[in-house]
């Protein structure tokens, strides 16, 4: 009985024994009291877990070295692996010697790299067929995807088309991916651009829509700024730089030069982002704090109204903005300039929350100097708000020169400029301590000229010319003056034999602005139903279109055009220009006023494409509404 008790309590210690032997087998100790000098929390030694490190954009404007000294830093932290998010090389370019140079430095770059590195397209990588091919016979793919330790790996290019897109191939090859591989713990997804904010379609929902009932998170960068994003319940970052183009205004606004460093359990991937110089936190710039990002860049745009009392004497008025919730401090201090003195050297301004400050500094110039001969008045300025110790502050830093004429550039007049029967003109300015006289009859404005105190009524057609005064009416800015014009609406015209659509004529060649259409010859012409740019020029870049027909509108008024464009557009309108949105540009949305009775108009749309996006939108307001996109049900031709 005794030996059968015995035996039991020996299994049991042996049992506890190997019971502790495999969970902390690789710790050993000497200690015998009950009381020992560390925790009790398990060791972190789950087989599971693993770390690896993301690089970013290196290009784009790349700095040299940057890139080589994070693969120096990457083999101390000794990561299993290091991911990419795209832009090794500049690119853009379609000379084979060129690009095989490039991805020859980028080599030699990456070599002493001692761990394994997985590459991703950016758009500097791929911008064209032949880089695209180039990049096949590197790599032989630009998507795929891998598992490690029940992680899902996704590596995307979203340079797959023409402009920033998935095509329907990698979409099911994705899909694919993430059906035969349902059973993982977690779903890495990698891609270049951060497509989730682009407006056009690109195919991504439908990987979020399958992804949907696991845990996964998305990483890109492209945008050389840093932010983290909470979507669908999961967590989206887009990474900053690792060498790529920046200003490099620091952490807190999203401009620095990071591995961001992973460690992965099963609870998720743990992110930290290792600047070379520090470490900082996953949430450095989130959406609960970007308010004070935007507050702070807001700031920065430092308004400064100059006034002149005369040849020798002179009036600064800096304003700058505190949208935050949290008092703003300003710094200023001029550097010693021959032929200008100010009363004051120094500026030291706290800004309330959701107010403006403003300073007004008195300037004498030297006699028998003006400003545009000699150097400018400049200023070391900073903004910061206050910041817990030993976090990255938020603070920006510059130089601000002072204009070199009395410009007035912050007077702003309403924007509607034409009118049926009559209208309000309104007059708006950051400044305090300041005020402006106008004058309706073609004359400047003197000291006792109209003070602006509320909106200005016109009946007729007026030039308003305005100009800034200091309060005791001695300094004064340049003139500012814009044209309102009481129009008649054009009248509409009657069209038979109408059809929905718009005739087009389509013009190749290589257009950096808008050409003369009537020196050019068009390859082709038709009736377009819409303005799917891709479909209709069958290519992808370098062609033009001009759209010609009707476009009916529901009742009188002053309507507000706009077109949105990749590239350049312009709108006319019986032959007037309305909208001009031309030049060689991403898309972007120019807007013009024409007053039009209810019914049918001639209208011609010119577009051209340069390349990398083909967009084309036509759109109006009136009468208060929102903006919103022309109908190709209102658009018409005649048969």
């Amino acid at each position: 009985m005794y030996t059968k008790a015995l035996l039991t309590f020996i299994c049991s210690l042996f049992g506890l024994y190997f019971a502790l032997a495999q969970t902390f087998p690789d710790f050993q100790h000497n200690l015998q009291t009950e009381r020992k000098p560390w925790t009790s929390a398990d060791f972190f030694n789950d087989p599971r877990n693993f770390q690896f490190a993301i690089v970013t954009d290196r290009t784009g404007g790349h700095r040299a070295g940057v890139f080589e000294k994070a693969v120096e830093k990457l083999n101390l932290l000794f990561p299993e692996f290091v991911m990419s998010v795209g832009d090794l090389i500049e690119g853009y370019t379609g000379d084979t010697a060129e690009i095989n140079a490039m991805w020859h430095e980028w080599d030699s770059i990456l070599a002493p790299l001692n761990v394994r590195f997985f590459a991703l397209p950016g758009n500097h990588d791929i911008s064209n067929d032949v880089m695209r091919q180039t990049w096949l016979e590197r790599y032989g793919h630009s998507y795929y995807h891998f598992r490690y330790k029940d992680v899902l790996f996704l590596a995307m290019d979203s340079n797959d088309g023409d402009g920033v897109q998935f095509s329907r191939a990698q979409l099911d090859y994705i899909k694919k991916a993430i059906a035969d591989n349902a059973d993982v713990r977690w779903t890495m997804v990698f891609m270049h651009h951060p497509v989730w904010n682009y407006r056009e379609y690109n195919g991504f929902p439908e990987i979020e829509e399958v992804l949907k009932d696991r845990p996964y998170t998305v990483i890109a960068g492209h945008n050389h700024r840093y932010l983290k994003k909470v979507r669908q319940d999961r967590n989206y970052y887009i990474l900053a730089t690792t060498g790529g183009g920046s200003q490099l205004r620091g952490p807190r606004l999203g401009e620095f030069d990071h591995i961001t460093w992973v460690t992965m359990t099963d609870a998720g991937p743990q992110m930290v982002n290792l600047q070379l110089s520090g470490i900082i936190t996953d949430d450095v710039v989130s959406e609960d704090n970007q308010q004070l990002v935007l507050a702070l860049l807001n700031a920065a745009r430092i308004n400064c109204l100059l006034l002149r009392k005369n040849e020798q004497e002179a009036i600064a008025y800096y304003n700058i903005e505190n949208r935050a919730d949290e008092p703003l401090y300003f710094s200023g201090r001029y550097f010693h300039n021959h032929h200008l003195e100010v009363d004051q050297n120094k500026i030291e301004l706290t800004i309330a929350p959701q107010s403006s400050g403003q300073v007004a500094v008195q300037i004498q110039i030297a006699p028998g100097k003006h400003l545009k001969d000699i150097d400018l008045l400049e200023m070391d300025w900073s903004l910061h708000f206050e910041s817990p110790f030993m976090e990255p502050p938020y603070r920006l830093a510059g130089t601000h020169k002072l204009p070199e004429h009395f410009a007035t550039e912050d007077l702003r007049f309403s924007e509607m400029d034409v009118f049926l029967n009559d209208l309000e003109v309104s007059l708006s300015h950051p400044y305090q301590n300041v005020q402006v006289r106008y004058t309706l009859n073609g004359s400047e404005p003197t000291a006792q000229s109209t003070l602006y105190t509320q909106p200005i009524r016109l009946n007729a057609t007026t030039t308003v010319k305005a100009r800034f005064f200091d309060a005791a009416n001695q300094a004064t800015s340049e003139v500012v003056a814009k044209t309102y014009r009481k129009v008649s609406p054009f009248a509409s015209v009657n069209v038979k034999r109408a059809q929905n659509g718009l005739r087009y004529r389509f013009y190749e060649g290589r257009f950096k602005k808008l050409p003369d259409f009537n020196a050019l010859t068009p390859t082709r012409a038709g009736i377009a139903a819409d303005f799917d740019m891709e479909k209709m020029a069958m290519q992808r870049d370098h062609y033009a279109f001009v759209f010609e027909g009707y476009v009916e509108v529901p009742m009188d008024g002053i309507y507000t055009f706009y077109t949105r464009s990749d590239d350049g557009s312009k709108l006319f309108i019986h032959n007037e220009l309305v909208v001009d949105n031309d030049g060689s540009h991403s898309a972007r949305t120019r807007q013009g006023n024409v007053a039009l009775r209810k019914g049918k108009h001639p209208v011609r749309i010119e577009y051209f494409e340069d390349f990398l996006g083909q967009e084309l939108v036509v759109g109006y307001a009136v009468d208060g509404e929102a903006p919103r996109p022309v109908s190709f049900r209102e658009f018409f031709y005649q048969k």
